[in-house]
């Protein structure tokens, strides 16, 4: 659903600019009314964390509308604008539910797409929930980030967003090609930057649950090998593929720690160390044909069924919508489950919700 700001009269003949300025001495007065809603839904919910403005300035809001909404100031819905971490999704659901109960008819879009198991996260790996509602006739937006994202992505995850657009790096498959084309000056300033980021941990400081300094030393490796600094970098991933092994949420077999195996791989080779680069080449591909075999087994082809299951084969050509109507019948037994679960939580959790709710701001 499209959301805009309102084209209100007093605005007819005037420039971009001017419209812009409008907008945004609009979005100052309402950010108060926003302010409210956001202390309300913190103190009930008890967020991770909470940030309300600043308004969006005028360039910046002309610079948005022209990349995304070719030119049109209207569309940009966030000159006024907050933020809430939430711890997970069932407290999502809870602000969700609240912001309905509390502010219902302010609501003009609750947006998820970008949440969604079946949407590709925008460029970055931006994901969030947003909820435009309209204070003082001007459209606001509050912008849900689940707090193990946050961890990873931070304030700072917007502004990679924004390059990623502005760069058109999203496209790498490995973020280090990121680094071609510099020259070795300029690389070797960007070790000293990068040393003077980490200079606080000291990488045989670091801890498993530490994820901003382990993507910290991860930029960096892409830096030593580009640079010739073969040790180091073996130094350093060493290092990470020990913690990612630890991680609890990770393991020895998550795609990240088997990248940081590649890595190193490629480091050691570089260093002339074949015979260990070898061994590790050989449990990569190993790890690959397991992967491989267990997506052959899970997308077996229907010839193999005539051998394996002869009548399920045989009903699938007599029935050709059948596996359809299946995955139908499945996504909905899933909605129901995740309900009845929500309801669950919801009793354990959240039972205020059903104790009343505040009057709109």
């Amino acid at each position: 659903k499209q959301v805009m700001q309102k084209r209100l009269a007093a605005h007819e003949g005037l420039s971009k600019s001017k419209v812009c300025e409008m907008l945004v001495a609009q979005a100052e007065e309402a950010l108060s009314s926003l302010v409210e809603i956001c202390k309300a839904l913190a103190g009930s919910l008890g967020m991770e964390e909470v940030g309300v403005g600043p308004v969006k300035e005028v360039s910046a809001a002309i610079r948005k509308a022209e990349k995304k909404y070719a030119g049109d100031v209207y569309k940009v819905t966030d000159y006024c604008r907050a933020l809430l971490v939430v711890k997970d999704f069932s407290t999502l659901l809870a602000v969700l539910e609240l912001a309905r109960d509390s502010f219902g008819p302010l609501i003009r879009r609750v947006k998820l797409t970008s949440l969604k198991a079946d949407h590709q996260a925008i460029p970055g790996g931006y994901r969030d929930c947003k909820i435009n509602l309209e204070l003082k006739d001007h459209i606001c937006e509050i912008q849900i980030h689940l707090w193990p994202m946050w961890v990873v992505c931070g304030v700072d995850g917007f502004r990679h967003y924004r390059h990623c657009l502005e760069y058109s790096t999203d496209s790498f498959e490995d973020s280090y090609d990121a680094l071609e084309g510099l020259d070795r000056k300029t690389m070797a300033e960007m070790i000293v930057m990068a040393e003077e980021a980490v200079a606080d941990m000291p990488l045989d400081m670091i801890e498993w649950y530490h994820e901003k300094f382990i993507l910290d030393y991860f930029a960096e490796i892409g830096l030593f090998l580009r640079h010739g600094l073969f040790v180091w970098a073996d130094v350093t991933l060493r290092h990470l593929i020990k913690l990612r092994c630890e991680s609890p949420d990770i393991g020895p077999e998550h795609h990240e720690t088997l990248l940081l195996q590649k890595h190193l791989e490629q480091a050691l080779r570089l260093e002339g160390q074949n015979k260990e680069a070898d061994d590790i080449k050989a449990k990569l591909v190993k790890n690959d044909k397991r992967l491989e075999k267990e997506k052959e087994n899970a997308t077996k082809s229907l010839w193999d069924s005539f051998f394996s299951d002869p009548m399920e084969a045989l009903d699938m050509i007599m029935d050709p919508n059948r596996k359809e109507r299946e995955e139908e019948e499945r996504r909905k037994k899933q909605v129901k489950a995740s309900k009845r679960a929500w309801r669950r939580i919801r009793e354990r959790q959240f039972k205020f919700l059903d104790e009343g709710v505040s009057e709109s701001p």
